[in-house]
């Protein structure tokens, strides 16, 4: 049976970012990458994103899936999952097919009206 976690899902290891070291403005990158630090800036990820708790992002973020544990101030597309942890704070439009939000995130912006929104319980601490 397929696990409905993305992190579960994910094979190897990511690449792992500091914020400090991620030019600023726009650019495309491709593969699995965990983000620690602060960000500024749009990015578009042809694969998956994981921000960190301790990650800051300023900008728009679009990328095929996205897990996010730290704040973002800006919007996040994903093209197939959405999933905001436990420590989230987001502040901007969220739009994904999927979106899987932590009853202790925080959301404060829209959400796609299309999107198949689901509200769970955290129970890992991974």
């Amino acid at each position: 049976m397929p696990s409905r976690r993305i992190l579960d899902q994910l094979r190897g290891l990511p690449k792992s970012l500091d914020g400090n070291a991620i030019r600023l403005g726009q650019m495309q990158e491709e593969g699995t990458y965990l983000v620690h630090g602060e960000v500024q800036g749009d990015r578009e990820i042809q694969g998956v994103l994981l921000l960190a708790g301790d990650c800051r992002w300023r900008g728009n973020i679009t990328a095929d899936v996205l897990v996010v544990k730290g704040s973002v101030e800006g919007s996040l597309t994903a093209r197939s999952k959405l999933e905001l942890r436990d420590s989230a704070r987001v502040s901007g439009k969220l739009s994904a097919p999927m979106i899987a939000i932590s009853s202790l995130a925080t959301v404060n912006g829209p959400i796609d009206e299309e999107a198949c929104v689901v509200r769970f319980e955290e129970r890992r601490t991974h």
